[in-house]
């Protein structure tokens, strides 16, 4: 069933778009649970892509390959990764006590 819900010709377009709105929303304000849908849309990408891949850039098997469309899941994970490490960073500020509002500075 769920194979023929991502054959579907709607899937493509929306699948796009939410990579694109959640690709720009982690890099707008990052926050872990968007990286983390992005991870997932960019797996989801990877296995819907088919019609529209384009070219073969690699090639691991006579059928098996790394093609232009899957260039968009690369660029998500990467934005998804630098998200996370964002976030680490942040809560790593925070935790080690620069950053804090509302602290008056000792005398």
């Amino acid at each position: 069933m769920l194979h023929t819900l991502l054959d579907a010709p709607v899937v493509i377009p929306l699948t796009l778009l939410a990579v694109g709105v959640c690709g720009l929303g982690a890099l707008w304000r990052p926050r872990v649970d968007v990286a983390l849908v992005l991870g997932l849309l960019a797996a989801i990408w990877s296995r819907v892509n088919q019609p529209v891949e384009g070219r073969v850039l690699h090639s691991w098997t006579l059928d098996r390959g790394f093609t232009e469309a899957d260039l968009l899941s690369v660029a998500a994970v990467l934005v998804a990764l630098l998200t996370l490490g964002r976030c680490a960073w942040r809560l790593v500020r925070r935790s080690s006590g620069r950053g804090r509002t509302g602290t008056l500075p000792a005398r």
